[in-house]
């Protein structure tokens, strides 16, 4: 699905697939938001063929976290020599291609992935002509990112699992799944605190499920967020 110019949603729940993916077209090449589970990778491929994106034209995979409905299929982008990037403490689960032996959720599993970049900072990431801001956002993983950058003249922030918008119109926000070992919601309201001092005006927030808001309404999807998440986790 092209959402803009430049922006395109290759797989979620559109598609029948668990975790949205996103590309951006920069001048070399392409950027995907984070790669979805193994199992979506053949929707992944049909809708990079239909759009003419090469599969080896991928120079980066920018994960919002580790979980395998997000990055599941970065071992195979990798393999086509896209640079893996993830926040540093997510970086374990991708390369044991599993949740660890104290988890009850064996069923998240994945081909085993050493990323190439770990972030443990705040960091921009310039590739092509963009320059995308990863800020580090723990919580719902200790490795959680999101991505914040200019496009076309517009404002967009890639939320990952911290927060998603969802109902008819994109009117709802919810935090994502709790169920990582990790999960701290004193941490995720602190990262929420983080990203209000920011005062960011998106045109768009594409989160990593849900669905992506375009407009003017994307500006008050971090304050719905933030509000559900100091009632919902704490």
């Amino acid at each position: 699905m092209k959402l803009r110019k430049h922006l395109y949603l290759l797989s979620g729940g559109v598609y029948g697939k668990l975790g949205n993916v996103y590309a951006l077209q920069h001048d070399s090449g392409y950027i995907l938001i984070d790669c979805g589970r193994y199992d979506a990778l053949d929707i992944i491929r049909q809708n990079m063929a239909f759009w003419n994106i090469p599969e080896d034209n991928i120079t980066h995979v920018l994960l919002t976290h580790g979980h395998d409905d997000h990055a599941g299929s970065a071992s195979w982008f990798q393999s086509k020599g896209a640079q893996v990037y993830v926040g540093a403490g997510d970086e374990k689960s991708m390369s044991d291609g599993n949740f660890g032996s104290n988890s009850p959720f064996t069923n998240h599993v994945m081909p085993p992935c050493h990323p190439d970049v770990c972030m443990k900072e705040d960091m921009d990431i310039c590739a092509g002509g963009l320059r995308i801001h990863a800020l580090r956002m723990p919580g719902h993983t200790n490795g959680s990112m999101i991505y914040y950058l200019t496009l076309d003249e517009e404002v967009l922030l890639f939320s990952g699992d911290m927060f998603f918008a969802d109902g008819e119109t994109g009117e709802e926000a919810y935090t994502g799944w709790k169920g990582d070992m990790a999960y701290d919601g004193s941490r995720l309201l602190e990262s929420f605190l983080k990203l209000w001092k920011l005062q960011l005006h998106p045109d768009i927030v594409a989160g990593g499920h849900g669905i992506p808001v375009i407009g003017s309404h994307a500006d008050q999807i971090i304050m719905l967020a933030y509000k559900y998440a100091m009632l919902n986790n704490r």
